[in-house]
């Protein structure tokens, strides 16, 4: 979080509105309200990681495939539009005889519950060309992270996951040159800035 406000404060975008992009982890929304507080800003739950809870979850909360599918597509379809309160609505009104384990399918009530006010009408933001996941980041930490340090069998220690990583961005952003000769990395934004920059932590 020290590193992206560095980032923002040194290319002046600062005056931009801030929009978080998370998979819905408190200790993420937890960093960015101690960073921001000075600053207007928005979280949305990514779409992708919504969608994979309420998969998760009512695999475990709904009996049979057919029925299991059927829930799930109605469910998405009413939080696509962010409509949280008839999620919960339609959850909660569902019969029992399709319901497989009631304690999983109240987890998936109580979670649309806490994460309500991160859910957004993603409707809304598709439709004005506006991003709604955060896949940009989670390729980018495919490329930097995963590909050399998630093979099966392999274990790393935090310092030596973090070198690694840091030595791959170098080669991936084209800094060899000026990191290994001068010791130092750009922090220069590239010239096409929009007027809403989206952060996906």
């Amino acid at each position: 979080m020290k590193a992206m406000l560095a980032f923002l404060v040194f290319n002046g975008l600062l005056k931009n509105r801030l929009v978080f992009f998370t998979d819905g982890a408190r200790n993420i929304k937890s960093s960015i309200e101690e960073m921001f507080p000075f600053h207007p800003y928005t979280v949305i739950l990514d779409w992708y990681h919504l969608k994979k809870k309420c998969q998760e979850l009512l695999s475990m909360a709904v009996k049979g495939k057919d029925m299991r599918n059927k829930t799930l597509e109605k469910l998405l379809r009413i939080l696509w539009v962010g409509d949280v309160k008839n999620a919960v609505s339609y959850l909660e009104s569902l019969p029992s005889p399709v319901i497989k384990n009631q304690k999983w399918l109240d987890e998936q009530i109580n979670y649309l519950k806490r994460k309500e006010s991160s859910i957004t009408c993603y409707a809304v933001r598709a439709g004005l060309g506006l991003r709604n996941s955060s896949n940009p980041v989670e390729k980018e930490n495919d490329m930097l992270v995963a590909q050399r340090q998630k093979h099966n069998g392999m274990s790393w220690s935090k310092h030596g996951s973090s070198a690694l990583a840091a030595i791959e961005m170098v080669y991936q952003n084209n800094y060899e040159d000026i990191w290994f000769q001068h010791g130092q990395i750009s922090f220069v934004m590239p010239k096409k800035v929009t007027d809403s920059l989206d952060l996906c932590a």
